[in-house]
């Protein structure tokens, strides 16, 4: 008689427990963006591997340049209009942890501006002005936020490099004396140690995909430029600084 009750006993469990796995899967299913959070231990848990890609605005904070970028000097309109541009990146970041992520961030951004200065048959005066940033990042996040949101802060230092092609009016003279105008082009680079952070929100649109806006910094400066086999000291350290406004497209695989 025991025996039979112990074997009731242990069929009984069985059936109790399958039916709470069928309802909790069940509810998970019809709710799968509640799935995402970790505190629903009936949920498969999502990739940690995430993916994002997002373009944006750049404002740089630099005012002052060397003599060496003519135009930045020559036309104050042009300087302002060189102070904007558009950013674009991508991240990488790998969550080792529910609030905690490591990874990389990719990062380009460029400006561009023509001028005339003087006589308009010798062409346009122009800088085209790019910044190429690559880094390992460290990323704090917290849980869902009513099943939708969630904040991060981003940190990351690395490799920056910088290069300016610049298209000026200078003036020359040549075997005779006589002085002319001409259009010079020069390109200057240089490589630097950078820094960032960032401040952002994710969106959940499912579990693979949300929508990420973040406003960040990126600093670095250079004291050097090299133009073709030439390296020039800078009377003043060139500000490579900025500050980002981006919107991009999280996929989680």
């Amino acid at each position: 008689m025991k025996k039979i009750l112990v074997a009731l006993a242990a069929v009984v469990c069985a059936l109790t427990l399958n039916a709470q796995e069928n309802n909790q899967t069940k509810s998970c299913n019809n709710n799968e963006k509640s799935c995402c959070s970790e505190t629903k231990s009936c949920c498969k848990k999502v990739s940690p591997h995430h993916f994002t890609m997002s373009l944006g605005y750049g404002f740089s904070l630099s005012e002052d340049h060397d003599a060496l970028l003519l135009n930045y000097n020559s036309d104050s309109d042009h300087n302002s209009k060189m102070r904007h541009g558009i950013d674009y990146r991508f991240d990488y970041d790998y969550n080792f942890h529910k609030n905690f992520a490591a990874g990389a961030v990719f990062n380009m951004y460029n400006s561009f501006d023509s001028y005339y200065a003087g006589d308009k048959s010798l062409g346009s005066s122009s800088d085209d002005r790019w910044l190429f940033y690559v880094g390992p990042s460290f990323t704090a996040h917290t849980d869902l936020i009513k099943e939708h949101y969630t904040l991060f802060a981003k940190a990351t230092a690395g490799y920056l490099n910088f290069r300016n092609a610049q298209r000026a009016l200078v003036n020359t003279t040549d075997a005779y004396g006589n002085q002319t105008t001409t259009i010079a082009s020069t390109t200057y680079k240089r490589a630097t140690f950078g820094y960032g952070l960032s401040l952002g929100m994710s969106y959940l649109l499912s579990k693979y995909f949300s929508i990420d806006c973040s406003l960040g910094y990126l600093g670095g400066s250079v004291s050097k430029l090299k133009a073709a086999d030439n390296t020039f000291d800078l009377d003043e350290n060139e500000n490579l600084s900025r500050i980002n406004l981006n919107v991009g497209v999280k996929i989680k695989l």
